[in-house]
């Protein structure tokens, strides 16, 4: 049985270091009683990602996905997070997924509409009247 690793918080790897093959996870071990689960779990678009791109990740969530304010949280420029985003996208596959087409302005009266009803609120019917 191969000795454990010492470093609780290490990534795992994606990549096997004597061949170069994928690696997948065999085994889950619970910390409290000792309790270990072998088989071959499923792997997922977001396992491989390296700490950039999941602290991206992260900030998009956080943001709720606007990106003015995920170039706040970055410090970064509008460019920079959708070269980043599309980066993003490409490494978990996703690039071949044609982005949503953007919305079209609504008329001034709708946003008032959508604003009187509680569908919004005054921040984002700004934002929206500026477009």
């Amino acid at each position: 049985m191969p000795a454990e690793s010492n470093h609780a918080d290490a990534p795992a790897p994606g990549v096997c270091p004597a061949c170069t093959g994928r690696l997948y996870p065999r085994e889950l071990a619970c910390v409290d009683c000792g309790l270990r689960v072998s088989t071959r779990y499923a792997d997922n678009e977001f396992q491989n990602l390296d700490a950039d791109s999941l602290h991206l990740l992260r900030v998009f969530i956080a943001c709720e996905g606007r990106i003015r304010d995920m170039e706040r949280a970055l410090g970064v420029s509008y460019p920079t997070v959708k070269s980043r985003l599309a980066a993003l996208r490409a490494s978990v596959g996703l690039s071949d997924v044609p982005a949503p087409a953007e919305k079209p302005a609504l008329r001034p009266s709708e946003v008032l509409d959508r604003l009187e009803a509680g569908e919004i609120d005054f921040d984002a019917a700004m934002r929206e009247l500026k477009r």
